[in-house]
């Protein structure tokens, strides 16, 4: 069989994206159609829509003289190719490592995943897009899938029985692009493990927050319990300890969203971490609404809002047990609209979702340039440069920080969380970074159903926010590599995380519209029980809830073990295993109140637990310690693409520096070896532990 004869570039152009990856061959299609009935493994509730025999599969960047055949499922919950034909390695290791391999196999696509759907002709480069509501012309001749995590999936009908491809994607277009989040597949009847983290909906979570931050004078208030205060907060809110209920009811009215200053974090010192809105409505647009309205009038409409603000506003300060000034940061001002973070991600999309080697090839030419040209970095930067702004002000000033914005749901998530990294060292651990996306992203209302596009609605207040924090995140662990407990690759997986329906945690605008969801999904479907999964469930899952038609049962989920290897930094565990070779440090493992304790006991749950890894509910969190920041560096030029993330579907440039190789040989995936070497570690200090404590001689 002949190989397809790539397009080469320029002679003496070096590529940017290593090439090894684009070796392709022919397709496979049996010269004899046998009947052997395919069919798609299901989730329970999950049925099938629609089918397409003997279709045509490409991987990204090959030809259409490339692919695999079999047959294309549409069901209510996913596009499902099925074929018996060898697995592509990048395709099946990129499924591995994702936190959808409980719900999906290798060559399936969760329906919320899919962005866009154009039709495309054998040997040309024009594309249509085609939209839910628009007629179809009678033939396809093919469907190209452009889907959220930046793939490319293309589909050829060339050999498909007439009928069949009208169908599938008449089926596609219908349910990929819902009008509202509850008619997405959100529930599969199983219902999740515990993830042992807390949702912070209710006091006891935000209790326990205070408690460990020892932040004094502010107060739980269950103010918004039937979310009458404001539908994009949790039931449980924390206000400043003087301020009544009824007095934080008056004051909601005046800021946009009924959105009034929440506490977030905070440390013993007294400096709080708190997230705002802005004036409801700003008194410009106040007053341009009420031009009809006498001097006096507006005048005291003004006077009114900035009272209410100015009244929070010195509450927080009264909460300081110095009465130091509280630092206000109007995000607003200081930080890229969530147009222009679009704006940039859109354009980043485009040069890393090539049709074709020829498109590839050009902008390859120009890759860096046109990563410059995105302004991503730039934005990356400038919530860096905040965050780091507010963390110095708590940290060396203790100075309560105030983020103010619009209704605080987008870039206050992005900075109080950014915050919490730089000084928090149990946001670090892979438990303390869960604990604050529940609480900072999900329990306070980022709105990912808008942000990410989840239904066909609002197209236009699209903005990827979290992958922005994301990439955030990563830069960070570029500059402290041994700091996080979590690999990059482990942010990727939460990235693609969020386009998964089933993982209920990304799927919504607020815990409020969570409950209105389950409640209008039970309302369809009395007789079974609605259970909605957060991501951090996947932890504790042991098993896939695929079922095979075949033989109904389900399968072991092979990949779990080398999955959360990959997602674990051996760099971090390796310096908790140093930091217990201190003199004394052995001998303060059996105080309950050290340090040393802790570690040691959270170095054996990471090393020996099969189970709900990481999180060891019996194992108490460790108070706050501030000892330990981070300090970043937000120059661009200290910056680097992430294209762990970016490239996930193409391959890793190949061409780079002396300091990048630096980089990457610190933050290289750990292999096999590394891993053993740290068992080994461990297995030797835990024997002379046992050994110690049998004799009375631990020192």
């Amino acid at each position: 069989m002949s190989s397809y004869k790539r397009n080469k570039p320029p002679g003496g152009f070096k590529t940017y994206v290593d090439f090894v990856e684009f070796e392709e061959r022919p397709i496979d299609v049996p010269e004899e159609i046998v009947e052997v009935k395919a069919e798609p493994e299901l989730l329970p509730g999950e049925i099938v829509i629609a089918e397409a025999n003997n279709v045509l599969k490409f991987a990204p960047l090959k030809t259409n003289k490339t692919g695999i055949s079999g047959t294309l499922f549409i069901t209510n919950f996913k596009v499902s190719f099925v074929t018996s034909l060898p697995v592509d390695t990048k395709e099946a290791e990129l499924h591995e490592r994702s936190l959808q391999n409980h719900f999906l196999n290798v060559h399936d696509v969760c329906l919320s995943e899919v962005d866009s759907v154009n039709q495309f002709s054998e040997g040309s480069t024009k594309k249509k897009r085609l939209f839910y509501n628009a007629p179809l012309p009678p033939r396809l001749s093919g469907l190209q899938l452009v889907l959220k995590n930046l793939r490319i999936i293309n589909f050829s009908f060339k050999f498909t029985p007439a009928g069949e491809d009208l169908r599938v994607t008449q089926a596609l277009l219908h349910h990929a692009f819902p009008p509202t989040i509850d008619h997405l597949f959100l529930s599969c009847g199983h219902p999740p493990p515990s993830p042992g983290i807390p949702d912070f909906c209710v006091a006891q979570d935000w209790e326990r927050e205070l408690h460990r931050t020892r932040c004094p004078n502010w107060r739980v208030s269950k103010h918004n319990e039937f979310f009458n205060l404001c539908s994009s907060l949790p039931a449980v809110v924390v206000v400043p300890r003087d301020l009544l209920d009824a007095q934080l009811d008056e004051a909601a009215q005046h800021f946009q969203g009924t959105r009034p200053p929440v506490w977030c974090w905070g440390s013993l010192a007294g400096a709080a971490l708190v997230r705002m809105a802005q004036i409801s409505p700003s008194i410009t647009d106040k007053m341009s609404v009420t031009k009809s309205m006498g001097t006096l009038k507006r005048r005291k409409l003004e006077e009114v809002c900035q009272q209410q603000e100015n009244r929070m506003m010195g509450l927080v300060h009264r909460c300081h047990p110095k009465k130091l000034q509280p630092t206000i940061l109007d995000l607003d001002q200081m930080l890229p609209s969530l147009k222009d973070i679009q704006i940039s991600y859109m354009k980043l999309r485009e040069l890393h979702t090539p049709d074709d080697p020829v498109q590839f090839w050009e902008q390859d030419r120009h890759y860096y340039s046109r990563w410059e040209s995105s302004r991503w970095l730039s934005h990356v930067s400038k919530c860096l440069e905040v965050a780091k702004s507010a963390a110095t002000a708590i940290l060396l000033h203790n100075s309560s920080v105030i983020l103010q914005e619009s209704e605080g749901r987008d870039l206050g998530a992005v900075i109080s969380s950014l915050v919490q990294l730089l000084l928090d060292p149990h946001v670090r651990t892979i438990r303390g970074f869960h604990c604050l996306v529940q609480k900072e992203w999900v329990a306070l209302g980022h709105p990912f159903s808008t942000r990410l596009g989840h239904t066909r609605n609002q197209i236009e207040e699209q903005s990827p926010l979290w992958l922005l924090f994301l990439d955030c995140v990563y830069q960070v662990s570029l500059q402290h590599h041994a700091s996080l407990e979590f690999t990059s690759e482990y942010l990727v997986a939460l990235w693609h995380a969020a386009f998964c329906s089933l993982h209920s945690s990304f799927m919504f605008n607020s815990i409020s519209a969570k409950y209105t969801a389950t409640a209008v999904l039970q309302r369809e479907n009395p007789h079974q029980p609605i259970y909605l999964r957060p991501v951090w469930s996947w932890w504790a899952e042991s098993q896939s809830l695929l079922v095979s038609e075949q033989n109904g049962t389900s399968e072991n989920c092979l990949g779990k073990k080398h999955s959360r290897e990959a997602f674990l930094n051996v760099h971090y565990i390796q310096s908790l295993l140093e930091s217990l070779s201190a003199t004394g440090a052995l001998r303060r493992i059996r105080d309950p109140l050290s340090s040393a304790y802790h570690t040691w006991h959270r170095i054996k749950f990471l090393f020996e637990s099969s189970g709900t890894l990481p999180f060891d509910s019996s194992c108490p969190v460790a108070s706050l310690q501030l000892d330990t920041p981070l300090r970043i560096d937000v120059s661009l030029s200290s910056l680097k693409p992430w294209k762990d993330c970016f490239c996930a579907w193409l391959t890793e440039p190949a061409t780079l520096t002396l300091n990048e190789s630096e980089s990457l040989l610190k933050r290289s995936p750990p292999n096999s070896q590394h891993w053993k070497h740290l068992y080994q570690i461990y297995n030797t200090l835990k024997g002379h532990l046992s050994d110690s404590l049998t004799n009375g001689t631990l020192k």
